[in-house]
């Protein structure tokens, strides 16, 4: 009974402090008619439309609550993305397919990086479960293993991570 309530104190106080931080929205980035497809421009120039069949690039520049920051870019011609094999792909995706994994993905970037903080953070029970999430997480690509136990997204990941989630957003 002390744990339930330790844990709805806990919640209580999560709430108090949700119901105090400021309310701001910040606008979408292309909120400047002028330049509204910068990024697609620059990637337009960069390819021989319409001879070539274009390309698809992913960019981002960012700071995770932790403190965690990347900038990076990839990109691939059409045509060397609809000729690979996709199949090869599904376990990256297919390990962002649990709501755990992408809780303990969460937790990560906010700062949690040992299996006791992430199961703390995220409320799986044990941290044998953790564990088992982590090692899809990892086999994947998505989470490294760092030193003193410690799991980071690695750099090269983060964006890529990110942009994932963005083409989930409606």
């Amino acid at each position: 009974m002390d744990d339930l309530l330790a844990r709805v104190a806990a919640l209580e106080e999560r709430v108090a402090a949700l119901e105090a931080a400021p309310t701001t929205t910040t606008p979408p980035l292309d909120t400047d008619a002028d330049d509204r497809f910068w990024a697609l421009t620059g990637l337009t120039a960069r390819v021989d439309r319409p001879a070539s069949s274009g390309a698809v690039m992913m960019v981002g520049d960012v700071r995770t609550p932790a403190g965690d920051e990347a900038r990076w870019q990839y990109a691939l011609t059409t045509d060397d993305l609809l000729a690979a094999d996709w199949s090869d792909l599904a376990p990256v995706l297919a390990a962002l397919g649990h709501p755990v994994r992408l809780a303990l993905l969460r937790a990560v970037l906010d700062g949690a990086r040992t299996a006791r903080e992430l199961a703390d953070a995220v409320d799986v029970g044990s941290t044998g479960q953790v564990y088992h999430h982590l090692r899809q997480l990892q086999a994947a690509g998505w989470l490294r293993a760092a030193a003193g136990g410690e799991h980071v997204v690695p750099a090269e990941r983060l964006v890529p991570l990110l942009t994932t989630l963005l083409a989930a957003v409606r």
